[in-house]
């Protein structure tokens, strides 16, 4: 694949007629456009949420959001010069555009991670549910895995970049030049082991989850036919340990939901960085890496639809206001 490492940036004699397709525009358009809009609402109801039960947890799924739709609008400076990629840009400029994603993309995944690792020791100690210290550990959990990640994209980016003062098609062969195996490498290897601990974590919760239904069916034996003393006493309890487990089983078939998504959407690009890293494959070209960062854009659409909608306080923030809009348009 050719580049402009040890070409002239304003000679004529280098043409890049790598053209983004109108069908590969189309579907990087239509995911940041997506992400961006579902998240927008999910992020507005968890605030409104947040301000009507000041007790919720909702503050990591806040962040989380946030950052969902900074890496869908992250995607559009991108496309913009693989649409018209005649168009030089400086290197610095097109440096922003790739640690913008970058950046984003890191820190979406790390969220996830420390969300269940978070959600992990909730399940594992249930006494943390009641601490009144909750956001404030979370927020240093949080803090810890964002140095962790600007620190994993920013060594990659600024030691293996080759700086320099020119114009430039806006491409990662431009900006690393025979350093792009090393630097695929390392920021392939940096997420695959960030995407492993995610789903550690979540067999982890499936583990704990299925544990807690043991004790339930313990706890709530069938009722004896005939002894009708025992069965009013005993059925309250049973009551209240169905539906714990029927609630343990939406966690548990959220948390596959979860390791499905992050295969399906997530691995793709991060296994491409690891092969042509480690020279194992046929590098990919920016077509093959469009539609990897596709699928990555798609992850961070569908988090709203697992950690927000799912959740009964945003679903009544939600049916409240859809109420109220109601009213309004009866009246």
């Amino acid at each position: 694949m050719a580049s402009q490492c040890n070409v002239s940036a304003n000679s004529s004699d280098y043409v890049d007629t790598d053209t983004a397709p109108t069908w590969v525009s189309l579907c990087v358009t239509v995911s940041g456009g997506i992400t961006i809009l579902v998240n927008i609402p999910a992020v507005i109801a968890m605030i409104i949420t947040k301000f009507r039960q000041p007790k919720v947890r909702m503050i990591q799924l806040i962040i989380l959001g946030v950052t969902d739709m900074l890496a869908g609008m992250s995607l559009f400076p991108i496309l913009k010069t693989f649409i018209n990629p005649t168009s030089n840009v400086s290197y610095w400029s097109c440096f922003s555009r790739m640690f913008f994603f970058g950046i984003t993309y890191y820190n979406s995944i790390g969220q996830l991670c420390v969300i269940c690792i978070d959600r992990y020791f909730l399940l594992s100690r249930p006494s943390w549910r009641y601490t009144t210290n909750y956001e404030r550990r979370y927020i240093k959990m949080f803090s810890v895995m964002f140095i962790i990640t600007i620190v994993a994209i920013c060594l990659p980016f600024f030691i293996l970049g080759h700086h320099r003062n020119v114009t430039m098609v806006c491409k990662l062969e431009n900006l690393f030049c025979e350093d792009l195996p090393q630097f695929s490498a390392v920021i392939g290897g940096v997420a695959i082991f960030i995407q492993i601990c995610i789903i550690i974590c979540c067999i982890s919760m499936i583990v704990v989850l299925q544990k807690h239904r043991r004790k339930c069916r313990q706890i709530a034996p069938l009722v004896v036919s005939g002894n009708s003393t025992a069965a009013n006493q005993s059925n309250p309890e049973q009551e209240r340990q169905y539906i714990k487990m029927a609630k343990e089983t939406k966690s548990t078939l959220t948390i596959i939901i979860i390791i499905a998504n992050l295969i399906i959407c997530v691995s793709p690009m991060n296994l491409g960085f690891i092969i042509h890293g480690l020279n194992l494959g046929k590098q990919h070209d920016r077509i093959g890496r469009h539609l990897f960062i596709t699928l990555t854009s798609l992850n961070s659409a569908i988090n709203p639809l697992i950690y927000c909608f799912r959740t009964p306080e945003v679903k009544a923030t939600l049916q409240s206001g859809l109420d109220k809009f109601r009213t309004m348009f009866r009246m």
